[in-house]
């Protein structure tokens, strides 16, 4: 066997595994709609254009996730301070 037909037995592996990491996710009754719904619709898209879109999200999660601890951080100090 050559090199390259080992080559791709290993890429047909890999995309198998793939798939297969796909399909636990969609049929995990403990995964979200909204996971399930993600990985389906992403799986379809260009690759390059669904990371770009991951990584605004992602941009966005985190500026979410930083204005809520902001609010928690305000709401204690606001709280430590009428407890005098």
């Amino acid at each position: 066997m050559s090199e390259t037909q080992q080559g791709y037995g290993s890429l047909e592996q890999q995309l198998k595994a793939l798939e297969n990491s796909v399909q636990t996710i969609t049929t995990d009754p403990a995964a979200s709609h909204w996971l399930k719904r993600a990985v389906t619709e992403l799986w379809e898209r260009d690759v390059v254009d669904a990371l770009n879109d991951l990584d605004v999200l992602r941009d966005l999660l985190e500026a979410k996730h930083q204005a809520h601890v902001l609010t928690l951080k305000r709401m204690v100090m606001s709280d430590n301070g009428t407890r005098h």
